[in-house]
């Protein structure tokens, strides 16, 4: 894959937003790189040249569409969460973010190139977004040990993506019942 430093930004932009209006217009499983390319008015050979898969491709879509406002560090760890998964859900209502991650999940079953961007690119880079503010609440003693932040994020993005790929509604209630599970009654204390 080329250096992304090096990508036009014009084509760059087109090739992204092409994505994104394909995925609002027909949904994930039937863009193809080629209409990618021709609605972004490239060619095939300059998107798999910046990206190695269409997963890949979306990937950054994804990353560029979905992106979580800072919350201020003094903010209540339950509204820090809160108001994270309120921002994420609002942009799944309006934007295709949740389509592509339905249908980057898909990919991921049957591709191991999907797999991998879906990890690496996702996964991996996304994760701090829920379990930073839990180990600041654990390092500032609001969330005593043996609470366990990055099963807790993981706990939440299970069950946002168990939504997202059935349908479910994500809505305040929804954040509301994750907020819960997460921060029960009683505090369990860091790991």
């Amino acid at each position: 894959m080329a250096d992304p430093s090096r990508r036009s930004p014009l084509k760059q932009a087109a090739i992204l937003a092409a994505a994104a209006q394909l995925v609002a217009e027909n949904g994930y499983a039937p863009v193809t790189v080629e209409a990618i390319a021709a609605r972004a008015g490239v060619g095939k050979q300059t998107i798999y040249r910046w990206w190695d898969s269409k997963a890949a491709l979306y990937v950054e879509v994804y990353s560029q569409m979905v992106v979580v406002a800072d919350v201020p560090a003094a903010t209540d760890p339950r509204d820090h969460v809160h108001t994270i998964l309120r921002q994420v859900f609002d942009l799944y209502a309006t934007t295709p973010a949740a389509a592509i991650l339905a249908g980057l999940i898909a990919d991921a079953q049957r591709d191991a190139t999907a797999r991998h961007a879906l990890v690496h690119g996702l996964i991996g880079g996304r994760g701090p977004v829920l379990i930073q503010p839990l180990r600041q609440a654990c390092q500032a003693g609001v969330l005593p040990p043996p609470f366990d932040p990055d099963w807790a994020a993981e706990m939440a993005v299970a069950l946002i993506w168990k939504r997202v790929l059935s349908g479910g509604v994500l809505d305040g209630d929804f954040a509301d019942r994750i907020v819960a599970a997460i921060f029960p009654a009683e505090n369990r204390p860091c790991r």
